[in-house]
């Protein structure tokens, strides 16, 4: 029996303790099998051979391993859109949403995968951008989220927002995050937002700390465009996508958000499903 992926991206937290010692682990049941690890340029530790720069890198990866915590896998998760290569997440940490699998269960799921016996399960994404006019100024996918939101010592934001072009509302608030299903346990949740099943075709609408009680989250179908623009004086505000790439936002420049027509690939845990996953995160008590 081989592996059925050859060539295997490894995107790693590198100031794990043991982590060349897990990489070499890996390398070496892999190697047995057939396959071979791929790392990005720049990644230390490795060597220079199996070192390639990021068009190589997506462009060679049959399936990309994360080997961190849910940052790790956002910044992995851009690596795999184009292709739609699958993604395995393994959490160096405490159990994450994302990097759901442990450490302990890495090589038992590895089995589970050369045998056939995992699941394979397809999320939806969100693209966004910035338009003034007809004019891009900056665009991205959203595995997580979407935040506009002011920076510094910032007065509280005026958002108009439009679903489909239709008035929504003007929400008074520090901010507003819209999110993927992925997403809704993410800021999304800190900020009082629904939870949403991960593969459900919809879009999370989140007002952060609002003005007025009468903003409440909002869940939409995917197939909607959502439109916002920062009311004057739009000053110090920023749109950021899963915490990790930013850009200000000026007067009159309008934030459009809609589906994405790449999806993200997950392989998932055979060993514990998205509620067990809940449970163990929220600490829910009970059976």
């Amino acid at each position: 029996m081989s592996f059925p992926y050859r060539t295997i991206g490894i995107v790693a937290k590198r100031s794990y303790p043991g982590i060349e010692d897990l990489i070499f682990r890996i390398s070496s049941w892999m190697e047995q099998r057939g396959s071979r690890l791929i790392f990005l340029e720049g990644t230390g530790g490795v060597p220079s051979s199996s070192r390639v720069e990021q068009d190589r890198f997506e462009a060679m990866s049959d399936l990309i391993m994360v080997l961190g915590g849910d940052g790790t896998f956002l910044a992995a998760g851009k690596l795999s859109l184009a292709r739609e290569v699958p993604i395995l997440g393994v959490n160096l940490g405490r159990l994450g949403f994302l990097t759901e699998i442990t450490v302990d269960e890495l090589f038992p799921v590895l089995e589970k995968i050369e045998a056939g016996e995992v699941t394979l399960e397809t999320r939806p994404l969100l693209h966004a951008r910035t338009l003034e006019g007809e004019q891009v100024h900056f665009e991205g996918y959203v595995i997580n989220d979407a935040v506009i939101s002011k920076t510094g010592m910032a007065r509280l934001l005026e958002i108009e927002t439009r679903v489909d072009r239709n008035f929504l509302a003007v929400f008074k608030a520090d901010g507003l995050i819209i999110s993927t299903p992925t997403g809704s346990t993410a800021y999304s949740l800190a900020a009082g937002g629904p939870i949403v099943f991960p593969t459900m075709e919809a879009i999370l609408m989140t007002p952060i700390c609002p003005h007025s009680l009468n903003h409440r989250p909002l869940v939409i179908p995917d197939h909607f465009t959502v439109s916002v623009e920062i009311l004057p004086p739009a000053e110090n505000v920023s749109l950021t996508l899963d915490g990790q790439i930013a850009h200000t936002l000026h007067e009159g420049e309008l934030v459009e958000i809609a589906r994405s027509s790449y999806h993200l690939k997950l392989i998932k845990s055979p060993f514990k499903g998205y509620f067990d996953i809940l449970k163990s995160k929220l600490r829910w008590g009970g059976n």
